[in-house]
């Protein structure tokens, strides 16, 4: 008796809820107005609602691929643009869910797991951490590209001030912006303004890199301090007047990771005189935010419109060699950005014993 009047409570409530969901969203009108029905004329129906996602039965003789078909209706019958509505399968039934893109999530309100890699944002599909693994083989190199105010720079800010925060690293960081990255200054191994300086810097990492090798040929047990080297903005260098440049990068991206030594590069301009495909091939691992043509979309990611829908300010894709994610980059204020900078600097302890 007792469990029959919990199911009653709880049907009874369930029932409530969707009639409320009805008076706020008429699936049922929407649902006959598009004809999406089986052939028997049974139609949809919301079996619950949280949040912004909507769970419906499916007839017998619909599948996912009749909700996609009106994905355009449906999004215009929430008041939505169509790139910010998901539909997918979740168990026995369909996900209709609204994606909100435009939400803040804030680094500092975040545990992370160091072990797997630097954090970069929020899955927007399955609203997990997604992080940047550069001790992978797959993933060693990083790339993050979009237009001016696409939140490139709060990208890369996430990511310094998370690796200035561990143990065993050495920051090699060229700012040719001399904007962004000017505070990280005193916390890394190398800073260099504007294009002084990079080529000599690049040679001796090279160099760096050749003696790893060596190394490891007669002991691949041998583990080293991870290198990180940063170029903010890769427009700042032309292929034809600074040969020695990318020859050198070249040598970084395509020999690096095997001597524990990645590459960030930046850019908001993606073109393919910039980023040759002999380079890029290389970067296993590419952030792109909202560029503002086509073919800057189409240099990162192969597909002429994945970056120019993007809605901007840390809304981006992630591209590894085995996914390709829709996130939304974390925002980082001043004040946990100044507690980094000015917090002891554990890589100069180590490297004084």
């Amino acid at each position: 008796m007792i469990n029959l009047l919990i199911d009653s409570i709880f049907n009874a409530a369930k029932a409530i809820e969707n009639m409320v969901f009805k008076r706020k969203y008429n699936w049922d009108k929407l649902f006959y107005e598009i004809n999406l029905c089986n052939r028997s004329k049974e139609y949809p129906w919301l079996h619950h609602q949280c949040d912004n996602e909507f769970y419906f039965t499916i007839p017998i003789g619909l599948s996912i691929n009749d909700f996609i078909k009106y994905k355009i209706e449906i999004a215009t019958f929430l008041k939505i643009n169509q790139n910010d509505l998901k539909i997918e399968y979740n168990n026995t039934l369909i996900l209709i869910r609204i994606n909100k893109q435009n939400e803040t999530y804030n680094y500092e309100d975040y545990k992370f797991d160091n072990k797997k890699g630097v954090p970069i944002g929020i899955d927007l599909d399955r609203h997990n951490i997604i992080y940047w693994d550069y001790s992978s083989p797959n993933q060693c190199h990083l790339l993050i590209a979009g237009s001016t105010g696409s939140g490139k720079s709060v990208c890369l800010d996430v990511i310094v001030n998370n690796l200035i925060r561990r143990k065993n690293i050495d920051l090699y960081i060229q700012d040719t912006k001399l904007i962004d990255l000017y505070r990280y200054k005193n916390r890394c191994k190398y800073y260099g303004e504007g294009k002084n300086g990079i080529e000599d810097i690049m040679e001796e990492l090279t160099e760096e890199m050749e003696r790893r090798y060596k190394v490891l040929r007669k002991n691949k047990d041998k583990r080293y301090k991870s290198i990180f080297l940063i170029i903010e903005e890769l427009a700042s260098f032309n292929p034809k007047s600074d040969k020695e440049f990318y020859r050198l990068l070249g040598e970084l991206l395509s020999k690096g990771r095997a001597a524990s030594i990645c590459v960030i590069l930046t850019t908001q301009t993606p073109y393919a005189e910039i980023l040759p495909g002999v380079l890029k091939s290389n970067i296993n691992t590419k952030i792109g935010l909202k560029t503002n043509t086509k073919e800057a979309s189409k240099v990162v990611c192969g597909d002429y419109e994945a970056l120019m829908n993007l809605k901007g300010k840390g809304h981006g894709k992630i591209f590894t060699a085995n996914s390709v994610k829709e996130i939304q980059c974390f925002k980082i204020e001043e004040a946990p950005t100044a507690a980094t900078v000015d917090a002891p600097d554990d890589n100069k302890k180590a490297n004084n014993h």
